[in-house]
C-alpha cells in the first residue's frame, strides 16, 4: 500500500486518534515563530516519504488541529474529523513545500484554515444560523438544574455565538483564546500583519460579546 495514499492515512488516523495531553504541551510547543530543528528534521523525513515521520506528525498535532477545526464548524464532530484528515493528508503530500519560516503547528493551522474555508464554500454552504430560542429550554418547575447542564448550555451558546461571527473573527478568537497563540503567530496562520490581527481581535471580542448577550437576553 502506498503509505501516502488516503487509504493508508485513514488507517493511521483510526489507529492513533487518542492522544495524551503531554504530547501537545511538550517543550518548545509555544516558543518562537520559526520551525525548531526537530520540526525541520521531521518535515525533511516526511518529504522523503518516511512513514514513521507521518505517524509522528499525526500523533503530535492531530488533537490541536481537530480542536481548532471543531470550533470553526459548529462543533459537528464528523465534519471536524473529515477536515482534520484532509488537513493532514494535504500536509503529508505537501511536506516538500515546508520552508521552516513558521512553527510546524502554524503551518498546519494555515492549511486547516483553508480547508475550513473550502468546507463552507463547497455546496455553497454557510455556517448554520442557530435560532436563539434553541438555547432556552422549555419552562420547568425545577429552577435548579444540575451544574453540568448549565455548563453544557453555556458551551453550546458560545458555539452558537461563534458561528454567527464572520469567519475571520471566529478564526482569530479560536486561535487566541482556545489555542492561546500569540498575535504574531496568529498573523502567520491568517496571513495578515500583527497590527491587522490586533484590530480583528478587538472587533471580534466586541461583536462576540454583543452577540452572546443578545442570545442571553432574548
Amino acid at each position: 500500500m502506498n503509505v501516502f495514499s488516503p487509504a493508508w492515512f485513514l488507517h493511521l488516523w483510526r489507529g492513533i486518534w487518542t492522544l495524551s495531553s503531554d504530547i501537545l504541551h511538550r517543550e518548545g510547543w509555544r516558543e518562537g515563530l520559526r520551525a525548531t530543528p526537530a520540526e525541520q528534521e521531521l518535515m525533511r523525513r516526511l518529504a522523503h516519504r518516511d512513514p514513521d515521520a507521518a505517524a509522528e506528525l499525526v500523533r503530535g498535532y492531530a488533537d490541536a488541529v481537530y480542536r481548532f477545526i471543531y470550533h470553526q464548524v459548529g462543533g459537528v464532530a464528523e465534519d471536524a474529523e473529515d477536515l482534520t484528515q484532509e488537513t493532514f493528508l494535504a500536509a503529508l503530500q505537501g511536506a516538500h513545500r515546508f520552508r521552516g519560516d513558521s512553527r510546524l503547528r502554524t503551518w498546519l493551522f494555515r492549511i486547516a484554515a483553508h480547508k475550513i474555508a473550502d468546507h463552507w464554500r463547497s455546496r455553497r454552504r454557510r455556517p448554520p444560523e442557530v435560532p436563539l430560542e434553541a438555547w432556552h429550554p422549555a419552562t420547568s418547575t425545577d429552577t435548579s438544574p444540575p451544574a453540568f447542564l448549565e455548563e453544557t448550555e453555556i458551551r453550546e451558546r458560545v458555539r452558537a455565538a461563534l458561528l454567527r461571527l464572520p469567519p475571520h473573527y471566529r478564526t482569530a478568537l479560536v486561535l487566541r483564546y482556545v489555542e492561546e497563540m500569540p498575535v504574531a503567530e496568529i498573523a502567520q496562520v491568517m496571513e495578515r500583519s500583527p497590527k491587522s490581527v490586533e484590530s480583528i481581535l478587538l472587533r471580534a471580542k466586541a461583536v462576540f460579546t454583543q452577540t452572546f448577550q443578545e442570545m442571553d437576553e432574548s
